[in-house]
């Protein structure tokens, strides 16, 4: 479980604003990962089946959520990510970082549920197309088609922020 904790940390991160509320989708998701392990059949890898219980709590969380408030802008949490390598040495670069972070955040907030999940689970999980597919229950052809669809639409949304540092197009 502690294998994948970080993992699901960031999956949920993707979806809930606030960091804290984040933490407690996660412990709301391990627990019923840990409650439900008797029940799991081996007809997909672990991994896979851990992250569908994710994606319906994250899911479930959204909709009872969004009934409640609108989503709000949160800074992102110090969660540890692959790419800070030897930035952490200067305080700039690890200022840069974050804010490449909290722009990629925000617009990943922008993107619909549907592309928002593939992006998350194919780019920054560095899931496989088909570990994707049994996690979201669609076909590979739909998890590229969404994939590539939502890579657009991030695109659009960080170049309409600014957020790429190449400018806007034109």
């Amino acid at each position: 479980m502690a294998m994948y904790q970080t993992k699901i940390h960031s999956f949920a991160r993707a979806f809930v604003s606030d960091p804290e509320l984040a933490s407690d989708v996660t412990q709301d998701a391990m627990l019923r990962i840990y409650r439900s392990l008797g029940g799991f059949r081996f007809q997909s890898s672990l991994q896979t089946w851990m992250f569908r219980i994710v994606r319906n709590i994250v899911l479930d969380h959204a909709k009872s959520r969004r009934s409640k408030e609108r989503k709000r802008e949160q800074p992102l949490d110090a969660t540890p990510e692959r790419d800070m390598g030897e930035a952490t040495s200067n305080p700039e670069a690890v200022l840069l970082a974050h804010e490449r972070k909290s722009q990629l955040w925000s617009a990943l907030a922008e993107i619909p549920e549907a592309y928002r999940s593939v992006l998350v689970l194919a780019d920054i999980q560095g899931m496989s197309y088909e570990e994707v597919a049994a996690i979201v229950e669609t076909p590979v052809g739909t998890v590229k088609s969404r994939l590539n669809r939502g890579r657009e639409a991030l695109r659009e949304v960080l170049l309409a922020k600014g957020g790429l540092g190449e400018g806007k197009r034109s």
